[in-house]
């Protein structure tokens, strides 16, 4: 694979994917003294998952694992939530008939991981949420004041910064196309573009396997100790080059920033409704979210606008509260879900030299630190931290051993 004309670099750890698990990693291997190069085709991110998220962090989860990650990010984020601005505000999840009964069996599980949760009757929710003036169909409520919102950008930049610091390389514009991962060290092969790409440039070379074009750039080849996979929606394709396949699926999601003359939620922190819909207060407007069922996995970022706002959005809204009777579309995007079939993340090795993390289902940001720091105990120690971990290995697929995550959105 080698070409004689390519740039060569050499780093102890090279992270394919500068998103916010890929940052959280450099972080944690800068700390631990190891010299990482991170390889994105977008640093400013896009099209990442990171960049395109609702800003929701909690621990509130019916999987121990999930909560532990979460709840070891979120102490990282008290250090810091000024500098990401942090806002512990609280989740509140509303529950229907079916799932109200689940959800208080849960309760003990979450308090003995050290995670503060209370359980609120429709009466209680009405009174600490006024707006919230229909509860038909509500058999009760979770309330937990840890958990809150954050900014997404800066947290990655955050990390992006203590890497720096400890030494980190960020490499922009680049696209690995093969990887060799032998006894002595790891190579990967890449193109990096002269330019910023286009948006759909950048789609259709992480979907299609696309090298690049050599007149439009160059040939960058990097060596390493070990290799680490943190491409997000994107992993499956970078796994593919070293023959391993994923069980992720990229689906899509959309967002809809919408404005009310008379209704402001700063008071409150995100708030899960049992359709679906979720929503939290973002500045002087409101950020919803919902996810169709139906959904089909596809690497799509088509905004379907007023039609989707209208169709998904204000109806569940107002079937909640009166209060949205009268809420304007001022802007919206669509995002990727990395979705694996337990709907929790992947993290563990790979090969002797090679590495992953990736595929959170929407929860990488909120895991992102605890995430980092795992992957980097195990690269450098070769053993895990926390013993929890453990069942996020690729290996539970096939072995069906799956952590399946119920309580998601």
């Amino acid at each position: 694979m080698t070409d004689s004309g390519a740039v060569r670099q050499r780093h102890g750890v090279a992270i394919i994917g500068a998103g916010v698990i890929g940052s959280a990693l450099a972080m944690a291997l800068g700390e631990r003294g190891v010299r990482v190069a991170l390889i994105d085709l977008d640093l400013s991110g896009r099209l990442s998952s990171s960049e395109r998220n609702a800003g929701g962090v909690r621990a509130t989860w019916w999987q121990p694992v999930n909560i532990a990650l979460s709840r070891e990010s979120i102490r990282y984020y008290e250090s810091i939530r000024a500098e990401i601005g942090f806002r512990q505000n609280g989740y509140l999840i509303l529950y229907d008939d079916a799932r109200w009964a689940e959800a208080l069996r849960m309760l003990p599980m979450q308090r003995d991981l050290d995670h503060p949760i209370e359980a609120l009757t429709p009466r209680a929710v009405a009174k600490r949420v006024p707006e919230i003036d229909h509860l038909d169909g509500i058999a009760g409520a979770t309330f937990s004041a840890g958990d809150g919102l954050i900014n997404a950008n800066l947290l990655k930049a955050h990390y992006r910064a203590k890497a720096r610091a400890a030494g980190a390389e960020f490499i922009d514009r680049a696209f690995v196309h093969a990887i060799e991962a032998g006894a002595s060290e790891a190579r990967l092969f890449c193109w990096r573009a002269d330019a910023p790409l286009a948006d759909a440039q950048a789609a259709r070379m992480l979907t299609q396997d696309d090298a690049g074009e050599p007149a439009l750039g160059r040939m960058l080849e990097i060596s390493a100790d070990a290799v680490a996979i943190t491409a997000g929606a994107w992993a499956p394709n970078v796994l593919k080059l070293i023959g391993l396949d994923s069980p992720t699926e990229a689906v899509r999601r959309q967002l809809c920033v919408v404005a009310s003359r008379t209704v402001t939620l700063e008071r409150y922190g995100m708030i899960f409704d049992s359709s679906g819909v979720y929503f939290h207060n973002d500045g002087p407007y409101i950020l919803a979210g919902y996810s169709p069922p139906e959904e089909p996995a596809a690497y799509s970022f088509r905004f379907d606008g007023e039609a989707f706002f209208t169709g998904e959005i204000w109806p569940r809204m107002y079937a909640r509260a009166s209060c949205f009777e009268r809420l304007r579309l001022i802007t919206g995007w669509a995002g990727l879900y990395e979705m694996t079939p337990d709907r929790t993340g992947i993290l563990g090795q790979v090969l002797p030299r090679v590495f992953e993390a990736h595929s959170f289902s929407a929860h990488g940001v909120m895991q992102s630190y605890a995430a980092g720091q795992a992957l980097a105990d195990l690269i450098v120690t070769g053993a895990l931290r926390n013993p929890e971990v453990r069942a996020l290995d690729r290996g539970r697929f096939a072995a069906g051993k799956l952590v399946y995550e119920e309580l998601h959105w």
